[in-house]
């Protein structure tokens, strides 16, 4: 889209690549093919033709072991992965119970896994940032509000599209900001929910005149059945390792890291003005641990909304779980069942922003659409364009050397590395989208149920879920928590 035009047009999404190093095969698939090719040569060296024969279950199974592919995965990693999660369930690495005879140091999460690590910094006005020492990052997490972006007319729409842009360019540019997350919380609350509210908001003294429109209110309230709040919650992710110098220039320690958290919030505000979002507030402790309570126990989502709107004062609440099971199709936490998918292709065809919506206001059940937006420096990037123009160039001589012809799809690749080039040559910054979408229902039953209508939510939204099997917990990190993570 033209900076200069306020019409709003329809973009398209750059294909997964998926680059190997000799005709799409990664290393390991190689080693695989050139270990059942030197086992079929020795065989046939020593025995001759019936060696061959007899060993050729080894030999042609390890060949077609390293070139086969389920769902586009090819077979070495799912091996990896089921071996991997068979390995921690033996061990024990799937399932967490909470140890309250355990005494937990001031400021970490009480979180499982490696996520234990985490520390809780407050600053001196109240909010916090999450400090992970051995990833080298910062987390600060801000709600934010804005206009439902189907509400707005085509003009301001190709307005909003154009800030968003400008502002990924200006953190392609900071070298401190390492990822940023924008998270959609779908959470649905019954109607006696909205009783609640109205029998708080309502004058004690009415008049006889309008208790008919009363009655009208009550009854729509009834009608209503649940109703579904969305919070929406951004995540800047600064690398510390990168910002080593401004965090010793502003006194190091924990005050320079404070002041570069502060910065780059300040930054990131600004430049969300521009995309019409408004940064309602910086998470404090209290509330931020109350998010990750909320994604672990959905059952006391309701109850916190409840306290904090009846004014009472701030309890002490646990960010962490109770307990936390993981199987290789869902993960069980207190009170919910989760399945956390990615999304892993975008529209191959042109379509206007906004075509997540059917994503995101999905059925009547909690879930949480994340896309992780992660910075690529200019050089690295330009390096990347310049493999892939050297891949490509490979496959055009192989492919005339076998006098094959070359596919759309090939030709497709290439251009769309050809147009990445022009963006970056004409100064917009290069990012990396990952998007996760994380369902969370009561039973195992009912997340079958919501599983069903999210995948053909996705089907309307031109999108390609893929559930990662074997890697929940990762996975239900990247997308349910707001940690700003992404799987690499």
């Amino acid at each position: 889209m033209s900076e200069n035009t306020r019409t709003l047009q329809p973009v398209k999404f750059p294909r997964h690549e998926r680059h190997g190093l000799f005709m799409g095969l990664q290393w390991y698939q190689l080693g695989l093919v050139a270990g059942g090719v030197f086992m079929a040569t020795v065989a046939s060296a020593a025995g001759g033709p019936p060696a061959l024969v007899v060993t050729s279950p080894v030999w042609a199974g390890l060949i077609l072991f390293g070139v086969l592919q389920y769902a586009r995965i090819p077979y070495p990693v799912w091996a990896y992965t089921a071996a991997v999660f068979f390995w921690r369930q033996q061990t024990g690495q799937t399932k967490y119970l909470v140890k309250p005879e355990r005494p937990r140091a001031a400021g970490q999460l009480a979180l499982p896994g490696g996520l234990g690590t985490l520390e809780l910094k407050q600053t001196r006005d109240g909010a916090a940032f999450i400090v992970d020492r051995p990833g080298r990052e910062a987390v600060a997490i801000l709600r934010c509000s804005t206009t439902s972006f189907a509400l707005l007319d085509d003009d301001d729409k190709a307005y909003a599209v154009q800030a968003w842009s400008r502002v990924q360019t200006a953190m392609a540019q900071r070298p401190a900001v390492a990822r940023i997350a924008v998270q959609d919380y779908t959470v649905p609350y019954p109607s006696s929910a909205l009783r609640d509210f109205y029998d708080r908001m309502k004058v004690p003294s009415r008049i006889d005149e309008i208790n008919w429109g009363d009655k009208s209110y009550l009854d729509l309230i009834a009608a209503a059945g649940s109703a579904m709040s969305h919070e929406l919650l951004v995540c800047l992710v600064i690398d510390t390792a990168k910002a080593r110098r401004r965090i010793r220039d502003a006194g190091g320690a924990a005050a320079g890291l404070e002041h570069v958290v502060r910065s780059e919030v300040e930054a990131l505000t600004t430049g969300l003005k521009t995309h019409g979002v408004t940064v309602d507030e910086w998470l404090s402790d209290s509330k931020l641990t109350a998010v990750m309570r909320g994604a672990f126990d959905p059952e006391a989502v309701p109850r916190l909304a409840a306290a904090t709107a009846s004014g009472q004062p701030a309890m002490t609440i646990s960010g962490g779980p109770m307990a936390v099971e993981e199987h290789w199709l869902y993960l069980r936490t207190d009170s919910g069942f989760h399945q956390t998918f990615w999304i892993s292709e975008w529209p191959r065809q042109k379509v206007f922003p906004g075509f997540m919506h059917p994503l995101v206001y999905v059925g009547n059940f909690r879930h949480t659409v994340t896309e992780v937006i992660r910075t690529i420096p200019t050089d690295q990037a330009l390096r990347d364009i310049r493999s892939a123009h050297e891949a490509h160039d490979t496959r055009r001589r192989i492919n005339v050397r076998f006098d094959r012809p070359l596919t759309r799809e090939q030709r497709a690749e290439e251009e769309e590395v050809a147009q990445r080039e022009d963006e970056i040559v004409a100064g917009h910054g290069d990012v990396r989208p990952a998007a996760y979408v994380t369902i969370t229902a009561e039973t195992i039953d009912e997340l079958s149920r919501c599983r069903q209508e999210l995948e053909s939510a996705a089907a309307g939204a031109f999108v390609e879920l893929r559930l990662l099997a074997g890697q929940q917990w990762p996975a239900f990190v990247a997308g349910a928590l707001p940690l700003g993570r992404g799987l690499k």
